[in-house]
């Protein structure tokens, strides 16, 4: 696989890549997020010009190419997507908002046929248009499928910030095409004061661990025995019953993981050692990866490029070695060299050839 198409990703999309031949679909499709309001929503009526995107200039406008992919829409035999499209055109008439819906929504059909059963699908926007785009993305998936919205804090702070609350994060719509989507779990370093404060007991040797309970959450008759521990006392176990058998029982005695309580009457508890947690789960708030400064060493110039730990992330959690991972908005390629460092195959589709300030390095 591996491969760069330049053109029109709807083309390519249409005339090169196959059905269910992709395992993961990241998109950042650019827009003018800075713009305001009233441009996004001013009327265009009379004017000529196309639904276009240019070099990082992000103008979608209203034009032939932007009625042509609401007409796409309508003939497309996906209903659900051709009623949310037309009460969107009802609702902001035709402006460049209304334009960037119809272009996104003919390509979002397109990246749904191609999407594996077991595959899943980011789109990277901001608040600017998410809402709009996860109604979209409801039509084309299905609203059951929609996973999660991702917020991820790209920056600190704005100090140009009236009359408003400034605006640090962007968002990651995450939809999958079927029940059986591939994940990987990911987690997180558990943070210092979590450390300080839950793993407080210390073996001999240094280890730290957090003692927890060895209650059954369900009542289970077959586990509610009396235990004899290697201190030489018997203790009984919760109403419940103990959450493991007799045999893991007596291996957390032989391995040293048993807590016993300093106080007679007290419960026996389980040692949870630190240095074998994977961390917490990862959420769907995402302040841990920062975004490119100037001096970065991976930066290219290229204005909206995201940093390689958040697409190596995205790839490691929804996709596994071998897999095909296609970015259709790929500019200079982020996705595909994380696609490339993490083993998967990749395809990337770009409507112009960029010139960064450096040239890409050769990892893809």
């Amino acid at each position: 696989m591996n491969r760069l198409y330049y053109g029109d990703n709807l083309d390519v999309l249409r005339g090169c890549i196959n059905d269910e031949s992709a395992d993961l679909i990241y998109l950042d499709p650019p827009f003018n997020s800075q713009a305001t309001y009233n441009v996004l929503f001013k009327s265009t009526a009379g004017e000529q010009s196309r639904a276009q995107i240019e070099a990082f200039e992000d103008t979608w406008h209203w034009g032939d190419e932007a009625e042509l992919a609401f007409d796409g829409v309508m003939s497309s035999g996906n209903s659900d997507v051709a009623e949310v499209l037309r009460a969107m055109r009802s609702f902001l008439k035709e402006n460049d908002m209304m334009a960037y819906l119809c272009m996104m929504a003919v390509r979002l059909l397109e990246l749904h046929r191609v999407l594996k059963q077991t595959g899943s699908l980011y789109l990277h926007c901001d608040p600017t248009a998410s809402h709009y785009l996860k109604l979209l993305l409801d039509a084309v998936f299905g609203p059951e499928h929609f996973l999660n919205e991702i917020i991820w804090k790209r920056t600190h702070s704005h100090g140009n910030v009236a009359r408003n609350y400034g605006s640090i994060n962007d968002n990651l719509l995450f939809y999958a095409k079927g029940q059986d989507y591939t994940w990987n779990q990911q987690y997180t370093a558990f943070p210092p004061e979590c450390v300080t404060e839950k793993f407080t007991g210390k073996d001999p040797d240094g280890r730290r661990y957090q003692n927890v309970t060895l209650r059954n959450p369900g009542i289970r008759p077959n586990l509610h025995y009396p235990y004899t521990a290697s201190n030489g006392v018997t203790y009984q176990p919760h109403p419940n019953g103990w959450s493991c058998d007799i045999e893991r029982m007596r291996k957390y005695d032989r391995e040293g993981r048993l807590y016993f309580p300093s106080k007679e009457g007290g419960q026996l508890r389980l040692k949870m050692y630190l240095d074998e947690q994977p961390g917490i789960r990862l959420q769907n708030i995402w302040d841990d990866i920062p975004a490119l400064n100037s001096q970065a060493q991976e930066r290219l110039g290229y204005p909206t490029q995201k940093p390689l730990a958040l697409l190596e992330r995205i790839i490691t959690a929804s996709s596994n070695e071998g897999a095909t991972v296609l970015d259709p908005f790929c500019g200079c390629g982020t996705a595909v060299h994380a696609a490339q460092k993490l083993r998967r195959e990749w395809v990337g589709i770009d409507v112009f050839v960029y010139q960064p300030e450096r040239p890409l390095k050769s990892a893809v």
